[in-house]
């Protein structure tokens, strides 16, 4: 067989969990959980594992004797381990026995700690990007049923949903905090919401967007076709807004024919992306007139203390301007 030429990864751009107070992560159920994963797969050696800035860290580690890494140990990201494959390819890896795949010939975890199987899934943020690991290993090559794969896949996704809680804490709708029209969060829960969500990205080292909509033409549409059509198209645009985004990203009513809407977005191709999907997801619908919109949007990194209105106003203003750029191009009707 040809060897494989060397993968390199990383860096992960994201805190460690073990450096912070994380309050919604009920650790024991974790611990649990890693427990009977170990005790059914009768297996030396469960994780659940971070993609960090240290690499991939140990976040919660099996409670048996032959468990050889504890929680705080972490792999540089130029170490060929099974797990940085599961992060890198964003899905499900099963090595039956290393000893047969030249590919880990370098993986310190087979030729150093002889862990010859490796079983492991991986473990995503509510905005689908990959947060690590949960993962089985065993000093002896094996070949799991797949109601066991099916059974992991199902323990994995309970930790997925813990995940979301950090993001989804203290955000369920209330009447103080929804649009009536619209349904989705006004300005006072979008406000709100908008300071933990920036304290907890801080804390994670993750980037947020704030992108601002105002709906063109909206005036006209009320004038020519009534109020009415005017609610059905602010209501529709809230809709489309919301199947657009993901659990964790907030999306506001923000007042009249403005929206706002604070999504993860890790890269400044994000922010196109989720334009280019709305609008496409607006061409689709069966209306008339057809909603049209202007948008801005403003850059939140982790390390930014700039106040929440001082970015509501960047986004604003950049909104403005594309608005009267197309008001140049383009007659009024």
């Amino acid at each position: 067989m040809k060897r494989q030429q060397p993968t390199h990864f990383g860096p992960y751009p994201y805190n460690s969990l073990l450096d912070m107070e994380i309050e919604q992560i009920d650790w024991l159920r974790w611990q649990r959980l890693v427990n009977t994963v170990a005790a059914m797969f009768d297996a030396p050696a469960t994780f659940i594992n971070q993609a960090n800035r240290k690499g991939i860290e140990v976040i919660v580690a099996s409670e048996l004797p032959d468990t050889r890494y504890s929680p705080g140990g972490h792999s540089d990201v130029d170490t060929n381990i099974y797990c940085h494959h599961v992060v890198k390819d964003s899905k499900e890896l099963y090595v039956r026995d290393a000893g047969a795949d030249e590919q880990w010939l370098d993986n310190p975890e087979y030729t150093e700690d002889n862990y010859a199987s490796y079983l492991g899934m991986p473990i995503c943020w509510p905005d689908g990007s990959v947060f690590g690991t949960l993962c089985v290993l065993d000093t002896h090559p094996t070949n799991y049923p797949d109601s066991y794969v099916k059974a992991l896949a199902v323990i994995k996704e309970v930790i997925d949903s813990d995940l979301k809680h950090l993001y989804r804490e203290n955000q369920l709708l209330t009447l103080s905090y929804t649009d009536p029209l619209t349904l989705i969060y006004n300005r006072r829960g979008f406000s709100d919401l908008m300071n933990s969500t920036r304290e907890l990205a801080r804390r994670l080292n993750r980037q947020l967007v704030l992108l601002y909509f105002d709906l063109d033409h909206f005036k006209m549409i009320n004038d020519r076709y009534g109020h009415q059509v005017g609610d059905e198209h602010l209501k529709t645009f809230a809709k489309t807004l919301k199947s657009n985004s993901r659990t964790c990203d907030l999306v506001a009513r923000w007042g009249g024919d403005e929206f706002v809407v604070l999504i993860h977005a890790e890269t400044p191709a994000s922010i196109s992306l989720y334009d280019k999907r709305l609008q496409r997801a607006l061409a689709q619908l069966d209306i008339t007139p057809a909603i049209e919109y202007s948008m801005g949007y403003a850059v939140i990194k982790p390390d930014d203390v700039g106040a929440n209105q001082t970015l509501l106003d960047i986004a604003d203003q950049q909104m403005y301007s594309q608005k009267q750029a197309k008001h140049a191009t383009k007659p009024q009707s």
